[in-house]
Parts: structure tokens; sequence; C-alpha cells
């Protein structure tokens, strides 16, 4: 019996120590209103106040050692961007050099170009003054007649030009009005096809085609079908492209009412204030109008040659 006893106590004991158990920290500092469903009375346990700190300092170290961690990413993310620029800029940096050593040889190669060039144009020009000569002495007798009509046949052409000069020389003899050679010549592309064809001609004696050249400049009440031709002096390409580029002199001379005269065969005669003066270039007659002062408008070439270059920097 007192064994059983002594268990009963036990049995007592334990259930004693159950009900006497700590509860948890939560649950013993709960504020009692709270449990029995009344209003917060405000207020807290400093204990609560320690915990909320706690949990506080623990968020900050997190979010701290977050920002470090990304902080150390980006910077490390900066700095290998940083170095890409930098080796983008060196790249490029020595892809210019190359680029401007480049365009130095180039400035270079081309103003040697330029001088060669210049050098050959000369050459080639006084190569063609001293050629046109040679071609223009071979057709010195000879005469082109512009205007004649088409209707005219080659069999009654030599009746036609003779009844033109006796149009222009009434009184010269019929005898000295010999012809070594008259015929039709192509026509260039670029004359239209309304006007007729050139008609070319030598005369067997010189100072009869100098009569007729100078008779045509003066003529007046020539019959109707003499009124359209007209007489030239038989010349080169090559010496009318140069008499060309006096174009602008020629201008000025005829608007200040100067008289001139085409030389054998490239030479420009200018007579002004009782004095000829003879012409052999562009350059010559632009210096002598301005000399008058006669301004004229610049020169300007239709193919002009290539200018020289500069550079645009130079290495440091």
């Amino acid at each position: 019996m007192p064994h059983s006893k002594t268990r009963r106590h036990t049995d007592k004991g334990d259930k004693m120590n159950f009900f006497a158990q700590k509860r948890p920290p939560a649950l013993q500092h709960t504020d009692p209103g709270l449990q029995d469903g009344a209003g917060y009375s405000g207020g807290s346990s400093p204990r609560s106040d320690l915990d909320t700190q706690t949990e506080v300092g623990l968020t900050a170290s997190l979010l701290q050692a977050a920002l470090d961690k990304q902080s150390t990413k980006l910077i490390a993310t900066w700095q290998e961007s940083v170095a890409e620029i930098k080796r983008d800029l060196h790249d490029l940096g020595s892809r210019t050099g190359h680029v401007e050593t480049k365009v130095d040889n180039i400035v270079d190669a081309h103003n040697q170009a330029v001088d060669r060039i210049q050098a050959l144009e000369t050459q080639l020009a006084k190569y063609e003054v001293k050629l046109m000569p040679l071609e223009d002495r071979s057709r010195r007798s000879n005469q082109r007649l512009c205007g004649i009509p088409e209707e005219v046949l080659e069999a009654d052409l030599p009746a036609f030009v003779n009844g033109f000069f006796k149009a222009l020389l009434p009184d010269i003899p019929v005898d000295i009005l010999l012809l070594d050679c008259l015929h039709r010549v192509p026509k260039p592309k670029h004359i239209t096809a309304s006007l007729p064809r050139d008609t070319l001609l030598k005369a067997h004696y010189f100072h009869v085609k100098e009569l007729i050249l100078r008779s045509s400049r003066t003529a007046k009440d020539l019959p109707p079908e003499f009124s359209k031709v007209r007489d030239f002096a038989d010349i080169s390409a090559a010496t009318l492209r140069h008499r060309k580029t006096f174009q602008k002199v020629t201008e000025v001379l005829r608007e200040h009412r100067i008289t001139y005269r085409w030389g054998f065969p490239i030479r420009l005669l200018v007579m002004h204030n009782g004095a000829t003066t003879v012409l052999l270039s562009v350059e010559e007659g632009f210096h002598l109008l301005q000399r008058w002062n006669l301004c004229p408008a610049e020169s300007t070439a239709d193919t002009p040659s290539p200018k020289r270059l500069e550079r645009d920097w130079s290495q440091a």
C-alpha cells in the first residue's frame, strides 16, 4: 500500500509540474487587455522594444551587405566598361593616325601629279603653238565659203563661185580668177541639218585670195543669190580653239570700240591710240586691258587644271 501511495503522489507531482511550466515569452508578456478583447491601452514593455531594435539592426545589416555586394558588382562592371572604352579609343586613335598618314601621302602624291600635269600642259601648249603655224601654212591659199545653197550642184559650183567673185570685185580680170580646187566638205556633227555644207577652194594666185577676203568683209548690196554667202580663210581646228580662248578679251575690245584683227596664225593685233600691239596669249591680253584700265572679267578655263592641296593638320 505504501508503494501505491507513493505512486499516486508522484503522478500528482507530475501534473503539478506540467501546469507549472513557463509559457513562451510572447505569451507571457502579452497585454491582458488584448487577450480579453479589450482595446489597446498604449505602451509596450522594454523587452518588446529591445526585440524590435534587434530586428531593425539585423535588417539594416542585411541591407548594407546587399548594397555592398551590389556596389562591388557595379564597380567591377564600370571598370570593365571603362577599360573597354579605353581600348576602343586607343584603337580609334591608331586608325585615325593611320588615316591621317595616308591622307598626307595622298595629298603629297596629288600635288606631285598636279605639278607634273601643269608642266605637261605648258609643254603641250608650246608644241601646239609651234605646230599650228605648220598646219595653217599649208592652208594659207585656201578659202572657205559658207552659205552656198545645196541646190547648187557640184557641176555648177565653178560658175557660182566666179559670179560671187565678180560681184565682189567687178573690175578684176577674168583670166586671174583661176581655181586650183573647188569642192564641198562634210558637215560637222554639231551643225544643224538645215544649214548647207561649206565649200572649200584654193585660188591659184595668193594676192587674188587676199583681195577677195578683204572685199567680202566690206561688201554691200550684193545680188540676192550671193547675199547669204560668207568668205573665210581656211583655218585649222586647233587654231580656232586657240582663238576662242581670246573671247573675253575681244569682247572687251568690241565694247570699247577698239579695232583688232587676227594675224597669222594665232596673233591678235590690237590697234589703239595710233599703236599696234601684238598679243600671243590670253594672259598678255588681260595685262594689256588692265594697263588700259578696261577691267576685263576674270579668265576662266573650260577645263581648269587641278589645284594643289594643303594639309589640314600636322603631326605633333
